[in-house]
């Protein structure tokens, strides 16, 4: 659960792998991965901000066509 405003949440996988759902914005992010190190911490300081920051934009989007 990420907590959001947006109800947002993710499963992941140990090596970065990641299916992130964002309801608000009917978004669903399928992110393939195998990096070296296993384990998310590295990763969720950048992606999870990048993802929602595309959910707004695509809601943005929407509201403009």
């Amino acid at each position: 659960m990420t907590h959001n405003a947006h109800g947002a949440f993710a499963a992941r996988g140990v090596h970065g792998q990641t299916i992130y759902i964002d309801p608000k914005a009917e978004m669903v992010i399928a992110r393939f991965a195998s990096h070296p190190v296993a384990g998310n911490a590295a990763n969720d300081a950048t992606s999870l901000p990048a993802y929602h920051a595309l959910a707004l934009h695509l809601m943005q989007r929407s509201k403009h066509q």
